[in-house]
């Protein structure tokens, strides 16, 4: 495969993947000129407004990567043409819609209704976006295996779909303010669920116990990252 990055111009027909930049970002103009991309990596593009509408036609598209883990902070709206395509496996938002940082607009953009169409997503994550629940488009990823939620800091609240699942294997719910976990979710294929920096649950030794023995078919993983103010 070939790796498109600022230093290199191969022929745009022959990239499979691409490394976007703010080096580089004037290639968010071009993407219908690269007809055969698999994978594309957006990283750090701080400015930019909205993704492009030509993204839709990236038919052979398997994967797009937007995480920007915790250095960088985007929010670009998102374009309706994201539901076309239909071979995309692997869909990483993570930081990548949080309106709450950096240059971009002070607003939360709605996810485009399209998305409810990702049926090939096996792979999706929405965290450290700022989102105070899950938004319904996930209900209709049938496909969906592992689901990143992480760092939303104030969800509180979670949908009873995420147990009707029929596909996912692992939840990800660190850092979302959660006090407790409903027995809804034993989904039937659910194997893993992290909650750790859900410091009402990571520092209750008897809740963790009391969440053990609920969901006794499930590893519960309550490791936290940062330590809880109120940890002992």
């Amino acid at each position: 495969c070939v790796v498109l990055t600022a230093q290199t111009t191969p022929n745009p027909s022959q990239v499979t993947r691409l490394t976007i930049g703010e080096q580089n970002a004037v290639l968010l103009k071009h993407l219908k000129e690269y007809p055969n991309l698999e994978v594309l990596s957006i990283r750090c593009v701080e400015a930019l407004q909205a993704l492009p509408d030509d993204i839709g036609q990236l038919a052979k598209l398997r994967e797009l990567d937007m995480n920007n883990g915790n250095g960088c902070a985007m929010n670009p709206k998102l374009p309706e043409s994201i539901g076309n395509l239909q071979n995309l496996e692997k869909l990483d938002l993570y930081g990548a819609q949080d309106p709450r940082n950096g240059p971009q607009p002070k607003q939360r953009h709605e996810f485009p209704k399209s998305m409810s169409q990702l049926k090939s997503l096996t792979y999706l994550d929405l965290g450290r976006n700022g989102l105070e629940e899950i938004p319904d488009f996930v209900k209709e990823l049938k496909n969906l295996k592992e689901f990143g939620f992480a760092w939303n800091m104030n969800v509180r609240v979670l949908p009873p779909f995420l147990g009707t699942l029929p596909e996912l294997q692992t939840l990800r719910l660190d850092a979302d303010g959660l006090t407790d976990i409903p027995v809804f979710l034993k989904g039937p294929k659910l194997s893993l669920i992290t909650l750790g920096d859900n410091c009402t649950i990571t520092t209750n030794a008897a809740k963790k116990k009391a969440l053990e023995q609920r969901f006794h078919r499930v590893k519960l993983n309550f490791e936290d990252e940062y330590d809880c103010p109120d940890a002992k």
